[in-house]
């Protein structure tokens, strides 16, 4: 057994068989984001979801707890232009109900849902030096021009969360940032692989997927200062950026 800490909770792993996942707080959420899991696990996707076994969410906080299957599969350094395009179209072609709508997150309901921009001048911009302050500002500015896009999406497509077997994507774990956002968000992720992969995948949402890529240490920064977390790998994330005045960097 193995134990994990997440964004809002503790896990016991046990591989192969199940994790058991305890909230650290708001049980209120954890309810709403295990029954959101429950109808995504009935989506038709190419893919392995995790499903709930046992949903304990009805005891207090400490004990509160709910048990998901375990996604089996390995991580991987690379990625084929087929792989992350079947990913990508999958999520695309979901209609989500309206049951599920209301159970989904608002985007970056972590780091400030509609208020991101301000809740990250409010908690990040002390931490940063003027010229880090300053690039940060331009980052948010580019963020705040994007225009809106509405699209089922995983909300956090990093390498962590998917599981390959024999080249392709066979599971994506960790659905609790799943919103009705843009679509650019999870094709940023990709961008782990390389950028011209994203290019030749969704060249339509290339250089949106570069803003909100650019985004990504300063929500992980506020995401992790709302929890009570250290946001130091964040800001370093962000600093590495301001050294070569690239947000992202071009790969």
């Amino acid at each position: 057994m193995a134990v994990e800490r997440g964004t809002f909770n503790d896990a016991v792993v046990e591989p192969g068989k199940w994790v058991k996942r305890y909230p650290r707080r708001d049980l209120a959420d954890a309810r709403r984001r295990a029954r959101a899991l429950r109808l995504i696990s009935r989506l038709d996707l190419p893919f392995a979801v995790p499903e709930v076994i046992d949903d304990r969410l009805d005891l207090p906080l400490g004990e509160a707890h709910v048990v998901i299957s375990y996604v089996p599969g390995e991580q991987a350094g690379t990625a084929s232009d087929e792989a992350v395009r079947e990913v990508l179209d999958a999520l695309a072609a979901v209609e989500p109900t309206e049951e599920l709508l209301a159970l989904l997150d608002e985007p970056l309901r972590h780091a400030g849902g509609t208020h991101t921009a301000e809740t990250i001048r409010e908690h990040v911009f002390p931490l940063l030096d003027k010229d880090e302050r300053a690039q940060a500002e331009e980052v948010l500015r580019r963020f705040a021009e994007l225009p809106e896009a509405k699209g089922f999406v995983h909300g956090d497509l990093a390498p962590v969360n998917l599981r390959w077997h024999k080249g392709k994507v066979s599971g994506i774990i960790d659905w609790d940032f799943a919103c009705a956002g843009d679509p650019a968000l999870d094709a940023a992720s990709f961008a782990n692989y390389g950028w011209p992969l994203v290019r030749r995948v969704r060249p339509e949402l290339y250089e949106r997927a570069r803003t909100h890529a650019a985004m990504f240490p300063l929500t992980g920064a506020v995401s992790a200062l709302l929890q009570d977390s250290d946001p130091a790998r964040f800001l370093a994330w962000f600093r590495r950026r301001c050294a070569v005045r690239e947000h992202p960097p071009a790969s």
